[in-house]
């Protein structure tokens, strides 16, 4: 047979899963057998063995029964004991009641003010941290609980506040919800330690006459309690009884959404009483008219001595009136359960020695608990902010193998390549900078590391920063103000633009040097979130490449004002397709739109820009009422190389005669592969200029011989002006360098961008300037509307901003019509893109053909 001792280790046991009722065991004969079955778990988990006391009433057994209760816990677990709020309540009603002086009720008319100064004395201030040790232990077991709560909702705060208001800096979200996480903390851990959480359990219906009234404070239900007590004492005894088993229920019961201790409890309560005790007995007499009229199931395991099996109490419905007998039967027959009580004589308990309690499981199951308290206090603040504390420097994040974000340190970014001999060639032009001049700072927004083998973006960003650093030079050797560089790196595909702006911006709250941001070549989502925390700075952006009508609308469809664009936008692009499709490819006539299909690049997150924008220049309306003449042109959207060559495939089949590509350039020779053996002869290629550096490579590379022709629009010459001296320059820069594969349009480009700055600076230094003051916002207004009374001659060519409050483009833009053949390149005409009215910011596009 099992040594009766495992049977009650069962019992004790508690599934990982439910909790399942627990019997009253009553063990008659020699009560010795009840010391043995229960004394190995008297130090293992919560116990109470109260002693016998010849003048102690019901409410001193229960309150002895909850210090002991609340003292003891599981060795080696860490867990807390349970507490017990509402028993403490109920006991402290009960002793004002026993020993008010002169009797209850007092006579006198103050007694409600009485019991509140008694009331708070008891429960609020500093004494409820003196006296009992397990007072001062609760407040650090509640603590942990509203911790656990708190943090992860308070990072939730954080995170939200620095995703949807972009004008806070991201230190600023964290403090808030730091003073907010800690205020609630205190807050919660103050409810819980004075019991106000959870004290609504009074107001539960089951309580019947002593349920707590709506809006009834705690100190007026205590002194309706005391009334009560005076004449029906017997029903404080079951809430008193109540309270006890409802305080362990809720020690034990497992929270959805919180992980309290109850989850990490592995060992049920114990309580030993002795029936010889008429207090003890009276307790079993209540516990089991309360198991029996409500569905109570207390997490506790109680063993009584008994001298003799006593005799079965009588049903709950055998008295009362009609109406009364019927519900408690009826509530008794839902229920379904047995008895709660169980009798055994002495010599049914088996006994082996040895025998020592298995805890491993149970502690085991305590550091489950504790793994997932500790995650859920250090997981969510470490997965906001602990990437800016790992792996990369200040300023910087990690995102996969990348790290994005703002540094001057280039062992930090990492950086691509064939951008590193460029960087650290800014770097060295940087510490020849002159001190005893004014220093001011602009940054590189764009991509410096990638997460793709043989990316062709890097060559965009090696332009631009030759580009930057070859205007640095020049500027800084005036001996006046002083230009420094510095990188925030945005990672793959710009998908990390709004961090890294996010930097900038933090570092220009501080820093009145900051002057201006140029880069942000590629129309994303991410770039327009971007040019948004810029423009909401007041930091000028100068845009490379960045064409897309749309990228500048962030502010509920209007442009930033912070926002200037180097390049002819889409729209302008459009207008120039339009033109050349209505005089006919080289070879061709005039394209009807039935006969162009428009392959439309879409991401599987709906952040690229670029192709659906050039996509709607063509065929969107553009004020007025008539429709363009290509509103009428196909749609074919593709999301990735697959889909890509079941769109073109359909688009010849259904009778295209020009494949209009207005996605990235790295499906180029796709579009070129499959457009040679899937459609005719007649069809031909045109794109927008983002295929320009690609072509430029593959004719480098010898890699279109054989391949079908493509015509498309460049934002420039694809080949250098001789007469151009800041060309010259540029090129005279790279080639210090010795890197291969640097985009010139892009450094034309980010170069005039640094020039327009600069002219900006010297509008500024000719006046009276306070160096307190930061200077980003004087750049953005000195750059609106320069050139406008002589142009700024620049290696893109001569240019001015509009004086449009709010639109800002390079006027005028040359946009280049090519057509490549094998290794012939033919430039079959020119537009210029210019303002139709000055101020206006309209686009007029006038093309030229050969």
């Amino acid at each position: 047979m099992a040594d009766s001792r495992e049977v009650v280790e069962g019992l004790l046991s508690r599934p990982l899963w439910g909790d399942r009722p627990l019997p009253t065991l009553l063990v008659t004969g020699d009560t010795k057998a009840v010391e043995r079955v229960t004394g190995v778990f008297r130090n293992h988990l919560p116990y109470s063995q109260p002693a016998r006391e010849p003048d102690a009433d019901l409410a001193t057994l229960v309150e002895t029964m909850a210090r002991e209760l609340g003292r003891t816990s599981v060795r080696r677990t860490l867990l807390p004991a349970p507490r017990f709020p509402l028993t403490d309540f109920v006991s402290w009603a009960w002793d004002q009641h026993k020993n008010w002086p002169g009797g209850w009720p007092p006579a006198s008319r103050q007694r409600t003010d009485q019991v509140k100064e008694r009331f708070r004395a008891r429960f609020w201030g500093r004494r409820l941290f003196q006296g009992e040790s397990r007072r001062r232990w609760a407040a650090g077991d509640f603590l942990i609980r509203a911790a656990v709560f708190i943090v992860p909702v308070a990072t939730l705060v954080a995170w939200w506040l620095e995703s949807s208001l972009t004008d806070l800096i991201s230190l600023v979200p964290g403090a808030v919800a730091l003073v907010v996480g800690a205020v609630a903390i205190v807050v919660q851990t103050a409810r819980f330690v004075m019991g106000a959480s959870f004290s609504r359990w009074f107001r539960t219906k089951t309580l019947g006459r002593l349920r707590r009234e709506p809006g009834e404070s705690r100190p007026d239900y205590a002194t309706r309690l005391m009334d009560v007590m005076e004449t029906e004492p017997q029903l404080i005894e079951e809430l008193l009884v109540r309270a006890l088993l409802e305080d362990l229920r809720q020690a034990y019961r497992r929270w959805p959404r919180i992980p309290w201790p109850s989850w990490g409890r592995g060992l049920y309560a114990l309580i030993v009483l002795d029936c010889g005790d008429p207090v003890h007995k009276r307790f079993l007499e209540i516990l089991h008219e309360v198991t029996e009229k409500t569905p109570v199931s207390a997490p506790v395991l109680i063993v009584a001595k008994a001298q003799a099996a006593p005799p079965e109490p009588a049903d709950p419905w055998a008295n009362g009136s009609f109406d009364d007998r019927v519900k408690l039967w009826q509530g008794a027959v839902t229920r379904r359960g047995p008895r709660q009580r169980l009798v055994f004589d002495s010599d049914d308990l088996t006994f082996t020695e040895p025998f020592r309690p298995r805890l491993g499981r149970v502690r085991l199951r305590a550091l489950g608990y504790w793994g997932v308290v500790l995650s859920l206090l250090i997981a969510p603040p470490l997965l906001l902010y602990g990437k800016n504390w790992f792996g990369c420097g200040p300023g910087m994040t990690r995102a996969g193998r990348e790290c994005v974000g703002l540094s001057d340190n280039l062992s930090e970014i990492g950086p691509h390549p064939l951008v590193r001999p460029i960087l650290e060639r800014i770097d060295e032009q940087n510490r020849k900078i002159d001190t005893d001049q004014r220093v001011v700072t602009v940054f590189y927004l764009g991509p410096l590391t990638t997460s793709r083998p043989g990316d062709d973006q890097v060559a965009g960003s090696a332009g631009e920063l030759s580009g930057l650093a070859a205007r640095q030079l020049a500027y800084n050797a005036r001996g006046s103000w002083q230009i420094r560089l510095e990188y925030a790196n945005t990672g793959q595909d710009f998908r990390h633009a709004e961090f890294a702006a996010r930097m900038i911006k933090e570092r220009a709250a501080g820093d009145p040097d900051v002057a201006a941001v140029v880069g942000l070549a590629w129309s994303r989502t991410e770039t327009q979130r971007a040019i948004r925390l810029l423009g909401d700075a007041h930091i000028p952006v100068l845009s490379t490449t960045n064409t897309a009508d749309e990228t500048p609308l962030v502010y509920q469809g209007r442009p930033s004002p912070y926002f200037f664009r180097m390049a002819a936008p889409n729209s302008a692009q459009a207008m120039a397709v339009e033109q050349w499709l209505r005089r006919g490819l080289p070879g061709g006539e005039a394209v009807p739109p039935g006969k162009v299909a428009i392959l439309v690049e879409r991401d599987a997150e709906g952040r690229e820009l670029y192709s659906r924008d050039l996509a709607d220049g063509l065929t969107g309306q553009r004020g007025g009422t008539a429709k363009p003449p290509y509103a009428g042109a196909e749609r074919y959207v593709f999301a990735n190389p697959d889909e890509l060559a079941d769109r073109i495939e359909r688009a010849c089949l259904d009778g295209a005669t020009v494949l209009f590509y207005t996605g990235r350039a790295n499906h180029l020779r796709t579009v070129l592969d499959l457009k040679a053996h899937r459609c005719g002869d007649q069809v031909r290629i045109l794109a927008g200029d983002e295929v320009t550096d690609k072509v430029g490579q593959l004719l480098a590379e010898n890699a279109l011989e054989n391949q079908p022709a493509i015509d498309f629009v460049a934002l420039n010459d694809m080949v250098r002006v001789p007469g151009n001296a800041t060309q010259h320059e540029i090129e005279r820069w790279i080639g210090r360098t010795g890197v291969q594969g640097v985009s010139r349009v892009h450094a034309w480009l980010s170069y005039d961008a640094l020039l327009a700055v600069t002219s900006a600076l010297d509008r500024i230094k000719a006046k009276n300037v306070d160096e307190s003051v930061n200077i980003a916002g004087s750049v953005a207004y000195n750059l609106r509307g320069l050139g406008v009374d002589g142009l700024v001659q620049g290696a893109s060519g001569p240019f001015y901003f509009s004086e449009d409050a709010e639109s800002h483009i390079a006027f005028p833009r040359q946009l280049r019509l090519y057509s490549v053949h094998g290794t012939k390149v033919d430039t079959v005409g020119a537009c210029t893109v210019d303002e139709k009215e000055p101020g206006t910011a309209e686009l007029k596009v006038a093309c030229s053909f050969r």
